[in-house]
């Protein structure tokens, strides 16, 4: 018989008999899949379908890159006369050059990591989340740190979106690396540029590279005028329409609007009488154990990497999720202003101090912290799925006219669109453990990630 156009026996180029088997189930089931009735069934019904595809998927995965890994050093490719596996596998499923070599590195990555391989083959981690992981293990200086490492990995990818778990993933290879990634950073900053361009036939073109501190602050007061250039877009399209406006009726695009901001911010440094303009606001969130240990560092202490243990809830990031080297906040701390946040075992915001500086408040301010506090990828709106920044509204989850209280565990930012959807019925739900699931208007959660 044949097996996908794969001859099954024992002669040159045939499948084995285990293997064969295999293929076989996954090519009825792939058969099934295809011809199953979609349109038949409910939309709760097609949501699960997504999810419990998207395990069966991650599980294929891994198989596909165990089979990579087994290529991987072994003579086989050699038989039809290729390098390595990565030449083999791009030559035979005719992939990219990148995606080949993906398969590969993961392969050679979950060796030394049984615990993320274990959960991956379950399904329980999604291919990105491995393929990001795979990438920072990579580094020859975090070895040492892998076997502590390998289950929080697991338990971090297991329930982390992919924005999150990368923003915690380089978190913990600035902790494990903290010399490798000091430099790296140090050589951002020194290559710093910015071109302005004139282009013959297309006006201008900007171009430019800043180190993670320098970005950061250019992108607090971008999107301050970027959001303004939205407000005013906005303002015209209702007095034109009303409430019936939607983003489709909105004069400019958000391309149009970016570059419109950016000839506003340099028009208003024109415009100013002094050259000592205001400072923005950058808020950077670090936590006590990674600030008092590169306080150690910068004064020659002996301080040694943090293990892979106890790296689940130290970070070292701007508001918004902009990764930064705990150097850079401790020196932006000597010149700028510091408050002490205290939280509780939940992660919940319990005590907002005031800003002070280091040597010598309000309920929205909180509000906001508690929002970037509670994902590792910053300040963004909290339904799921929603990953937008921008125009943010801080609102009672429980409604204050129902008696709500106005309390930080009863605030959650959400973007415009999401916070309407409170008004018709869904709602968001402050779990025990300090996260949130959402509910439809009939009570029942909303469908879960895979």
């Amino acid at each position: 018989m044949a097996v996908l156009g794969v001859d099954v026996g024992d002669g040159s180029g045939a499948v084995g008999s285990a293997a064969a088997v295999a293929l076989v189930s996954l090519d009825e089931a792939a058969t099934l899949l295809q011809g199953l009735d979609l349109d038949a069934l409910e939309p709760r019904a097609q949501l699960e379908v997504v999810r419990q595809l998207e395990v069966v998927r991650r599980r294929i995965d891994h198989g596909t890159d165990r089979v990579a890994g087994q290529l991987d050093g072994n003579g086989a490719p050699a038989v039809d006369g290729h390098r390595g596996a990565r030449p083999a596998l791009t030559h035979l499923g005719r992939l990219p050059s990148a995606e080949a070599y993906a398969r590969v590195t993961t392969a050679r990555g979950l060796r030394r990591l049984p615990a993320v391989e274990a959960a991956y083959g379950r399904g329980e981690i999604p291919t990105a989340h491995v393929r990001a992981i795979a990438r920072a293990v990579a580094n020859p200086r975090v070895q040492q740190h892998l076997d502590a490492a390998d289950p929080v990995f697991a338990e971090q990818a297991s329930v982390e979106g992919y924005q999150d778990f990368t923003q915690w993933l380089r978190q913990w290879e600035q902790l494990a690396d903290a010399d490798g990634t000091e430099r790296n950073a140090a050589t951002t900053h020194a290559r710093r540029h910015a071109e302005l361009v004139e282009n013959p036939d297309s006006g201008f073109s900007l171009a430019g590279g800043f180190g993670a501190l320098e970005g950061a602050t250019l992108r607090e007061v971008f999107d301050r005028f970027i959001d303004a250039e939205g407000e005013a877009d906005w303002a015209e399209a209702r007095g034109r329409l009303g409430t019936a406006a939607t983003d489709t009726d909105l004069v400019r695009t958000p391309r149009q609007r970016r570059a419109d901001a950016l000839v506003a911010i340099f028009r208003r440094a024109a415009a100013s009488n002094t050259t000592s303009l205001a400072v923005p606001l950058v808020n950077i969130v670090i936590d006590l154990a990674t600030f008092e240990r590169e306080l150690a560092r910068a004064a020659g202490a002996d301080a040694p990497p943090a293990s892979g243990a106890d790296t689940g809830h130290r970070r070292c990031q701007t508001l918004d999720g902009t990764s930064l080297h705990p150097s850079e906040a401790v020196a932006a701390a000597f010149v700028g202003h510091v408050r002490r946040v205290v939280v509780d075992g939940d992660g919940t915001v319990i005590d907002l101090g005031h800003r002070r500086r280091l040597f010598t408040g309000s309920s929205r301010d909180a509000a906001m912290l508690q929002g970037a506090l509670s994902a590792h990828g910053g300040l963004r709106c909290g339904w799921h799925g929603c990953h937008r920044r921008r125009g943010l509204h801080v609102d009672h989850v429980d409604p204050a006219a129902r008696g709500g209280p106005t309390d930080v565990r009863n605030s959650l930012p959400l973007c415009g669109f999401h916070n309407r959807l409170k008004e018709h019925g869904r709602r968001p739900v402050r779990a025990p453990n300090g996260r949130w699931k959402l509910l439809r208007p009939d009570g029942t959660p909303t469908t879960p990630p895979a």
